[in-house]
């Protein structure tokens, strides 16, 4: 067989196999085609032959590569390149072609790989629209975004970054990140932490520090950074994002001012006022004892001694609403019994003029609850609003205790024959609403106590009918309160800290959020100042700060959340064994 006759054989052989299009053209003309290129194109095979293939070319390309195509037509000279199809149905595609010279039926053709690269482009242009749509948002965000090497230098940085530092672009870039704070010391070092952290493939969140910009103005900045190349054993990029908190910083330390300064008012009243109080009280008893006084002036004794009585009331109010809100007291469990006879004895002595009358099973019922050393004066407070309004000599009080839901919570209900309140008035009862009604007569803070105490408590307090659809035969105090659960008892927890450390107070405060969450008691925690000389241990024996001693195990660094959570659920496992 000649070998024109083979080259030819060949070819119609090898159309058939490959996967790109295959066409074949002599004098510009398809005398051959694969049915790969069929299909692309949208036509019959038969359909294909002996049509001129410029006529399949895009009107704008066949002028754009109008030498090109006279070269397939020539075979002559040929040379791949990219243009566009015009399918039978009109749509548009993007080809590679690769055209050679070859022999086909004893005469020279151009055989011609055709590339169907339409998904590719429209793949590459969405990218570029994605990265334009990206470029134009990082550069507009109000957040500041930095992007550092691995020695921490400023690789890229947008507008809000320049805004923030108070530096051009061009200054930022080149610089080392630690520029950007104040003076580290051999102790504080908060830019090389962070590198540090996201070197070990941590990530950062939220990490609240100190900055200062260029004309040597601290700021505040809550900075969040990771490494930009995951899964590398060093990151070759590390982002940084930083939001200004300076304005929040400065009305927290205000706040903290005024706080101080209301504590120290409220020192003032729970102890100065209180003394003169006492003072007051015992004045008015010993004219009582040592005096032979017409009825009329020892009654306005008494009633005077009733008004100072209300005052230091009012007083001790105050404060378990000043504590509950800055540092209350740690929840643990709490005998019932001991605080509500502690409330009745207190109660009585008030009122001198009346007799309490209880109904009670609360002390038949050993119950414990969750709470604290402020529980009584829940009590007191329901307790007294009775006496108070019931004008009755004899104040009876109907006080039953249950346990419901299962077990998990302890229901208290407090029943009075006092004139009731009304129904657009139960919703109202427990809170002061506003300065108008905090200045109405004879409404004191009691009952906003119980509701603030019970709501931090996780428990629920409201008010009913005694006789259920008649206000007037007095009310039914409710209260649900969290029962005692023992907790799960794990090992000591021994938290490393310093001064200087830079991730030490939000890492705590996120293993103390844990420990909640899982039912621990803070307790469990031993907080060691390394600075401390007594505390017998030195920051050099320590891998970094802060450091977690959890049984045999040590975390140290910016400890994420979830491993805390997996070596605390190991620490729980143990402890069951």
């Amino acid at each position: 067989m000649p070998d024109d006759e083979k080259e030819t054989e060949w070819l119609h052989n090898i159309l058939e196999i490959v996967t790109d299009g295959i066409v074949v053209l002599q004098d510009n003309e398809i005398v051959d085609a694969n049915s790969v290129f069929s299909a692309m194109i949208g036509y019959q095979k038969d359909d294909l032959i002996f049509m001129p293939f410029e006529n399949l070319v895009d009107s704008l390309s066949r002028k754009h590569h109008r030498n090109l195509l006279d070269a397939l037509a020539d075979a002559d000279d040929v040379e791949a390149f990219n243009t566009r199809l015009r399918t039978k149905h009109g749509d548009l595609l993007h080809v590679e072609i690769n055209p050679r010279i070859v022999n086909f039926d004893g005469a020279d053709a151009v055989l011609i790989s055709v590339n169907n690269v339409t998904g590719q482009i429209a793949l590459e242009e969405t990218v570029l629209e994605l990265e334009n749509r990206f470029a134009n948002l990082y550069d507009l965000s109000p957040i500041a975004y930095l992007t550092l090497n691995r020695e921490g230098i400023i690789e890229q940085v947008n507008k809000a970054a320049e805004e923030l530092f108070g530096y051009t672009a061009d200054r930022l870039i080149g610089a080392n990140f630690s520029t950007l704070f104040l003076e580290k010391t051999e102790e504080y070092d908060p830019a090389g932490d962070i590198l540090t952290e996201v070197s070990r493939g941590r990530t950062v969140n939220a990490l609240e520090v100190e900055m200062v910009r260029s004309d040597k103005r601290p700021i505040w900045a809550s900075i969040s950074s990771s490494s930009l190349t995951p899964g590398s054993e060093k990151p070759r990029e590390i982002g940084l994002m930083a939001v200004d908190i300076t304005r929040r910083k400065l009305a927290e330390d205000r706040l903290r001012e005024e706080r101080e300064r209301a504590d120290l008012y409220l020192g003032l009243m729970t102890s100065d006022l209180n003394i003169i109080n006492q003072s007051a009280l015992f004045a008015l008893e010993n004219l009582k004892v040592s005096l032979d006084l017409p009825e009329e002036e020892l009654e306005l004794i008494n009633e005077t001694a009733w008004d100072i009585r209300r005052s230091s009331r009012m007083i001790a109010n105050m404060e378990v609403l000043f504590k509950l809100a800055r540092s209350p007291p740690d929840r643990v469990k709490t005998r019932v019994s001991t605080h509500f006879n502690r409330a009745a004895t207190e109660v009585d002595r008030d009122f001198e003029w009346k007799d309490l009358d209880i109904s009670t099973n609360i002390g038949e019922e050993s119950l414990e609850v969750l709470g604290d050393m402020f529980l009584w004066s829940i009590f007191f407070n329901i307790l007294h609003n009775a006496m108070i309004y019931d004008p009755s000599k004899k104040v009876r009080v109907d006080v039953n205790a249950s346990i419901v839901d299962m077990g998990r919570e302890v229901r208290l209900e407090f029943a009075d024959r006092g004139p009731g309140i009304p129904d657009d008035r139960k919703p109202h009862v427990f809170k002061r609403e506003s300065i108008a009604e905090a200045g109405s007569p004879g409404k004191g803070l009691g009952l906003t106590v119980v509701d603030r105490y019970v709501s931090d408590l996780g428990g629920r307090v409201w008010v009913e009918d005694r006789i259920p659809g008649d206000s007037s035969k007095g009310s039914k105090f409710i209260l649900v309160l969290p029962r005692w659960q023992e907790q799960l008892q794990i090992p000591p927890i021994t938290f490393y800290k310093s001064q200087h450390c830079v991730f030490c107070d939000p890492v705590l405060d996120t293993l103390t959020s844990v420990l909640d969450d899982m039912g621990i008691s803070r307790s469990t925690i031993r907080v060691v100042d390394v600075e401390d000389p007594d505390a017998g241990i030195s920051e050099d024996a320590l891998p970094a700060l802060p450091a977690i001693q959890l049984g045999s195990r040590r975390l140290a660094g910016y400890v994420p959340e979830q491993d805390m959570r997996q070596e605390i659920v190991r620490l729980m496992m143990m402890a069951a064994e």
